[in-house]
């Protein structure tokens, strides 16, 4: 990545799936694979339920919706069989890249500010229709 970059990236966080059966999706990682899992962790204010398989260069985040008031119950809706629904790139500065991305344009979903994820971290989220169709969750670096 260049020095011009509007924002600077370090990693992937993580592919997040919808899933309508988080136990089953689960299952099949674990069964097929023989990944690692967390245990299943419940963000009530996103009205989800999830768990993370981990692979040795990545995770992924399986959601479920607990509330029909939760965006993942919306994505199911449309996709009743679940999928890909956004990738989450990491930065060291996530309130700083937010600000970039908006001066120069780039939609920025809700109210255009950073929020906490469930792990007490920024996050904030591209809009698809300004990221080549592509839900794009930017989450501050752990370090």
């Amino acid at each position: 990545m260049t020095n011009t970059a509007l924002l600077p990236v370090n990693d992937i966080g993580h592919i997040s799936i919808a899933v309508p059966n988080l136990e089953e999706a689960q299952a099949f990682y674990v069964n097929t694979f023989g990944c690692s899992t967390s245990i299943p962790i419940e963000v009530p204010e996103q009205g989800i339920r999830m768990v993370y398989i981990y692979f040795n260069n990545i995770k992924i985040e399986l959601m479920e919706p607990i509330s029909t008031a939760s965006p993942i119950n919306k994505f199911i809706d449309k996709h009743p069989a679940g999928g890909l629904h956004h990738i989450c790139l990491t930065t060291d500065d996530a309130q700083e890249g937010r600000e970039h991305l908006s001066k120069a344009g780039i939609q920025i979903l809700g109210n255009g500010d950073t929020s906490v994820g469930h792990h007490g971290r920024d996050i904030f989220f591209i809009h698809p229709k300004d990221a080549l169709g592509t839900l794009i969750e930017i989450e501050q670096s752990e370090n």
